[in-house]
């Protein structure tokens, strides 16, 4: 197996929170000296966790959590140092520049793989339910920080993103702006709240002779994206046609493009949807109610009340301040 330096940032205060611990805590059981791993993971107490369990079509993938707060992972080749901060930190565009920076300096490398881990929406990623109002992060935010933060310190970056939701055209365009992003592989989950498995993908990938980005795509369904900006600004002027003018000509002038700069395994990811041809670029960082009752209905396809979302958030919000 070649060196590899890898980075992994999860986002748990939502219902991954311990689907996330659970991978996170097999990086203690890793044996590769060509390996470097920094990560860390913003973790629900299982008391929020289990608030999740009032919504029916949640409650029966959530798993507990053992210890909410944030943890960090460093396993320099020979052994893994575990640290853990017992209290509820906020998702923000701070801490995602912090650990960028540590990360970068601890792992000392031209090459760098990045794993990102979270909930997601069709305007951006990293839903933090702790904050009221919740929160989020746009994507041009984060492809903007991870540049401030790998700038003449990175050489070579590739991303793994494994959101549960994203916008087909929006998240890619953003990422083909930044030259330095090498490859993208963005994972499809089998089930709810079945994240990217680290572990298994460590085992059965990196050990192989191909390059990891190959053996990663037959091994998991996702995503292979072409970050090329020419056919990027060419595939989103057609993706806007299509938006004001639906049709099956329009969508087959930017189908054309797109099918070209994207590789996909796996289920349809709903391209042609009123859903996606609705949303735009956001650069707002809050969920509204009305967001988080389309989020999921989307994701879990499950229709709940305003009411009822307020009185979860009410009572979510005791529950992460009571940890901050």
């Amino acid at each position: 197996m070649s060196n590899h330096s890898i980075l992994i940032y999860g986002t748990g205060n939502c219902e991954i929170a311990g689907a996330l611990e659970v991978e996170l805590n097999q990086i203690t059981q890793i044996n590769k000296p060509n390996l470097k791993i920094f990560a860390r993971g913003h973790l629900f107490n299982n008391s929020c966790i289990a608030m999740y369990r009032r919504f029916k079509e949640i409650k029966e993938h959530v798993k507990e959590v053992s210890r909410g707060g944030i943890h960090e992972y460093f396993y320099n080749g020979e052994e893994t140092i575990k640290t853990c901060e017992l209290k509820i930190s906020t998702v923000s565009e701070k801490s995602f520049e912090d650990f960028l920076k540590s990360g970068i300096e601890k792992l000392q490398s031209d090459e760098i793989i990045l794993i990102l881990i979270g909930q997601g929406n069709f305007e951006g990623m990293f839903l933090d339910f702790s904050e009221r109002p919740p929160t989020y992060m746009c994507y041009e935010r984060i492809f903007m920080i991870i540049e401030k933060c790998v700038k003449e310190k990175v050489k070579k970056l590739s991303l793994i993103i494994d959101v549960s939701q994203w916008h087909n055209i929006y998240m890619p365009l953003c990422i083909a702006k930044y030259s330095f992003i090498n490859t993208i592989f963005v994972y499809e989950r089998d089930c709810y709240l079945s994240i990217f498995p680290i572990c298994k993908w460590l085992d059965e990938v990196l050990k192989t002779d191909c390059h990891w980005t190959h053996s990663t795509y037959k091994l998991l369904n996702g995503c292979q994206i072409d970050p090329h900006p020419i056919w990027w600004g060419l595939c989103s002027s057609k993706w806007e046609e299509y938006v004001r003018f639906p049709s099956g000509k329009s969508f087959q002038e930017f189908y054309t493009i797109y099918k070209k700069i994207t590789i996909h395994k796996g289920t349809s990811k709903r391209i042609y949807s009123k859903d996606l041809r609705n949303k735009g670029i956001s650069y707002d960082s809050q969920l509204t109610v009305k967001d988080i009752k389309e989020y999921f209905n989307v994701e879990y396809l499950q229709d709940i009340s305003q009411h009822e979302i307020e009185k979860w958030l009410n009572e979510l919000k005791i529950c992460a301040d009571y940890y901050k």
